[in-house]
């Protein structure tokens, strides 16, 4: 085949994307004519089209220099390859040596507008996209491009509408939209001009992840993985949400692919030293975070997961000193100062005077704060202030509502399995208080059992509702719920889960009947409370109005409720130190204990004639066991004593 037949097919099968082979033929031209500056541009624009800006820049250059007298296009092309390597100020010398020597080239004047802006010069850049604009009118990219960046979103939205194939003016569209839903508008028209475009398809990834859409954000990662394997941040966004799953193993190998092309970027080593964090390998992620901290140390965020660490390891101080910064850069953050209120707890087991000097130190500057009012209260003996306890457990468990169920899988928890020891499959219609994220109710739910739900915590219900096992949920404290349910109030649950289970008739916004519950369950619900008469009464008087409509469903020989019978409330304390002789006392883990007299006098009082109590051990905490005790008690009577 003759020269010129090789390079008309090289330029062919480029055009139909066969870059590959096309370069194999440029590579044979040039051995031919290793001078030949056109070839070396064509070839630079394969380079270019496969994501290897490098060698494209190396290409163009040698276009350059072979050129016989200097060419536009080749400046032009080598502007564009600089900028895909971030080397801006060697992106505007070409762009303008484009612009200075084929002044009516309308794409110099816009990327070097483009380039000028990136730069910080924006009265320039805006000269340049007006200079492309007086070439041709009619250039949309560079007329978003100016909407864009001189904030005119009036403009550049109608000019996306009226330009609805324009892959530009839309992606900048998108770009000027804060609304996540208008966003995603826009980008997936980008999307669908230039369905090959990385840049675009990863805004519409970001995008679709802000919108919990992981499932087809995963999907555009991995194509944009296959147009470009080194794409990092399509590396990182796929490696994120195999995190988020769970999928640990596969998080880390996409994590680690981008260690391999880049360790610059903090955010990656800080996911993935929560990967490592959550697969309990605590000195590896202790290097992670001490990188990201190097990278970004100004970044709460990464002052506080390295502190989790040090706090795991048994360094309270050095972890409190980082907590207090996070802290006091993000004060609104209120995780932080659970976290800080949790390691002074670690501090105070092992020295409980520098752990009371710092807990009164924070307390004097942060009166307001519950934790800290909560930390001193436990460490000093001291009551808690009133309520305290409903605010600090809301709070408490809005921040741990995101890995509690990880958490608490680490804690061993044996309160279910005792349970069923001592109670058996669940039948009927179940009141689980202080449900939380609805581990009790998966452990125990059974073809047979109903469950609904109720915590003070927002968060921890939106996980409960995800899990599907509840009928309905209650945001709302388990005293008034019990309460208003035991007063026959008409009180709507937040959250229905599971509709083909409801009553006839009921929905979201609808009470669900609650007369009929066979069985009350709090599970480490009562140790956020001091005082536990309230509560205790409360649910006598329910159970009382359980039983009553139990009776009379028997008189009228209508079906029971439930196929348990009378109605039973089973709950845990943690076991109090006898030799303190308080009925409660609060602990430097903000938890209350109870003495189990008092718990049992308080059941008497509110008129409970049947009470068992099983001594076990309800979790490990810091390699301790902490004792507890799982209580039944009914048969409540006509009222307590």
């Amino acid at each position: 085949m003759s020269y010129d037949l090789m390079f008309q097919k090289a330029i062919e099968l480029q055009n139909n994307g066969a870059l590959n082979e096309a370069e194999d033929i440029y590579l044979k031209l040039l051995e031919a004519m290793p001078e030949n500056s056109d070839v070396w541009n064509l070839l630079g624009l394969a380079a270019q089209s496969k994501g290897n800006a490098g060698r494209a820049a190396d290409c163009f250059l040698a276009a350059i220099r072979y050129a016989p007298a200097p060419f536009a296009p080749h400046f032009f092309n080598l502007g564009l390859a600089y900028r895909m390597l971030g080397k801006k100020r060697e992106a505007l010398e070409a762009l303008q040596r484009a612009a200075d020597l084929q002044p009516d080239l309308k794409e110099a004047w816009n990327y070097l507008g483009l380039t000028q802006e990136e730069t910080g010069d924006h009265q320039e850049a805006v000269k340049s996209f007006c200079r492309a604009l007086d070439i041709d009118g009619a250039y949309n990219e560079a007329r978003a491009n100016l909407c864009f960046y001189t904030k005119d979103k009036e403009t550049l939205l109608q000019l996306a509408d009226e330009q609805e194939s324009d892959f530009q003016a839309n992606l900048l569209a998108a770009e000027s939209c804060e609304e996540p839903a208008e966003r995603e508008h826009y980008l997936r028209r980008a999307t669908a001009a230039n369905p090959y475009h990385t840049g675009g398809l990863l805004a519409l990834a970001d995008t679709l992840r802000m919108a919990d859409n992981e499932a087809e954000a995963l999907q555009l990662y991995h194509k944009v993985l296959n147009l470009d394997e080194n794409a990092v941040e399509a590396l990182l966004g796929a490696a994120d949400i195999y995190l988020a799953r769970g999928d640990l193993e596969r998080a880390e190998i996409y994590y680690k692919k981008s260690f391999d092309i880049t360790r610059g970027i903090a955010g990656a080593h800080l996911n993935y030293g929560t990967l490592l964090y959550r697969s309990g390998r605590k000195s590896e992620a202790l290097e992670e975070y001490r990188a990201a901290a190097a990278l970004e140390p100004e970044k709460p965020e990464i002052s506080y997961n390295l502190a989790l660490v040090l706090k795991d390891l048994g360094d309270y101080e050095e972890a409190l000193g980082l907590m207090f910064n996070a802290h006091q850069r993000a004060p609104e953050r209120e995780e932080f100062a659970a976290g800080i209120m949790e390691t002074l707890t670690g501090l105070a087991a092992n020295n409980a005077e520098l752990a009371l000097k710092i807990a009164e130190n924070w307390q004097k500057i942060e009166p307001d704060n519950v934790f800290s009012r909560r930390i001193l209260a436990g460490i000093s003996g001291m009551p808690a202030e009133s309520g305290d306890d409903r605010l600090y457990a809301e709070k408490l468990f809005d921040n741990f509502a995101a890995t509690y169920d990880e958490t608490l899988e680490r804690l061993n928890p044996q309160i279910t399995a005792e349970f069923l020891r001592q109670h058996g499959a669940v039948k009927g219609t179940v009141l689980d208080l202080g449900c939380g994220t609805g581990l009790a109710a998966q452990a125990l739910k059974t073809a047979d059992s109903i469950f609904d739900g109720a915590d003070i915590s927002a968060k921890m219900l939106e996980a409960a509702r995800r899990k599907g096992v509840y009928r309905s949920l209650y945001q709302a404290d388990v005293t008034a719920l019990l309460q208003d349910m035991a007063a026959g109030a008409a009180v709507k649950p937040i959250a229905a889960t599971a509709a083909a289970e409801m009553p006839a008739g009921t929905g979201v916004n609808t009470a669900v009947p609650h007369n009929g519950y066979t069985l009350i369950i709090a599970f480490d619900v009562f140790c956020y409370m001091g005082n536990l008469e309230d509560v205790l009464n409360a649910a006598a008087d329910l159970m009382r109005r359980a039983d009553g409509k139990q009776a009379e469903s028997r008189k009228t020989k209508a079906a029971p409720s439930s196929d348990n019978g009378t109605p039973e409330l089973w709950f845990t304390t943690e076991s109090a130190d006898e030799e303190r002789g308080n009925d409660f006392y609060l602990t430097a883990a903000g938890r209350y204990k109870h003495r189990r007299q008092y718990v049992e006098k308080a059941l008497h009082k509110a008129g409970f004639t049947e009470i068992d109590a099983y001594p076990l051990t309800l979790r490990q905490e810091n390699g301790e066991n902490v004792a507890g005790v799982l209580f039944r008690a009914a048969n409540p009577g006509k009222g307590g004593n």
